[in-house]
């Protein structure tokens, strides 16, 4: 109980600056904390080419959770070999949904408040949706994360793919929480079974996690 009483208050904290952040910046890669647009997208690809090689369809279902604006929607539409996945867009923070069904009504239908997908999808998405901590306590922070993962984990088909900033050891500075690899494709494959790791194509520090049921 007291647990689930800090992960409120956790996510309360993440809402509030998060709905700031996007009063003050608007629809853009720094509205939602990223250092920069490019970052943002090459994140993106790298999630989204996995999803690509590893799918068993042509026309793999995937959610997006902690979807923001919709920007990783968008990059899709604009990159052909990524239109024929099937998109689905979760937030917990109704300000951000609201932004995504403002800047694509004809695809308002696709987002929506939540934790975790409205229905069963081939993969699930996290990029950067762990990235800002509101706390100092590491230990909390990852169980918040885990017990994200094991929401989520029913609801997907093939695996989860996420992105996490990594260090030698797990920390948070400046409200930004890097992951140590190791220790999280052990935590992962205890939880989870199959964990595997690559470093993201031209963000350093950043490394793409999959946590697969093949």
């Amino acid at each position: 109980m007291l647990r689930q009483f800090s992960y409120i208050a956790l996510e309360h904290s993440l809402n509030r600056a998060y709905q700031a952040r996007l009063t003050q910046r608007g629809n853009v890669a720094e509205g939602v904390f990223w250092r920069n647009k490019s970052a943002q997208l090459a994140r993106f690809n790298s999630l989204l080419k996995i999803v690509e090689e590893i799918s068993k369809t042509n026309h793999p279902t995937i959610a997006d959770v902690g979807c923001g604006y919709g920007a990783m929607y968008d990059f899709m539409q604009k990159i052909p070999r990524y239109q024929s996945m099937q998109y689905q867009g979760v937030d917990i923070n109704r300000a951000m949904i609201k932004a995504c069904k403002n800047q694509f009504p004809d695809a308002a239908q696709l987002f929506s408040v939540g934790r975790k997908p409205r229905q069963t999808v081939d993969f699930i998405l996290f990029s950067g949706t762990f990235n800002l901590c509101h706390t100092t306590n590491i230990a909390l922070w990852e169980k918040y994360i885990f017990s994200h993962l094991q929401q989520s984990w029913n609801l997907c088909r093939n695996g989860i793919i996420l992105n996490l900033l990594c260090d030698k050891t797990p920390q948070i500075r400046n409200q930004i929480y890097y992951a140590s690899r190791k220790k999280f494709i052990d935590d992962a494959s205890r939880l989870f079974g199959p964990t595997y790791a690559i470093s993201t194509p031209q963000v350093s520090g950043d490394v793409t996690f999959i946590l697969s049921k093949a």
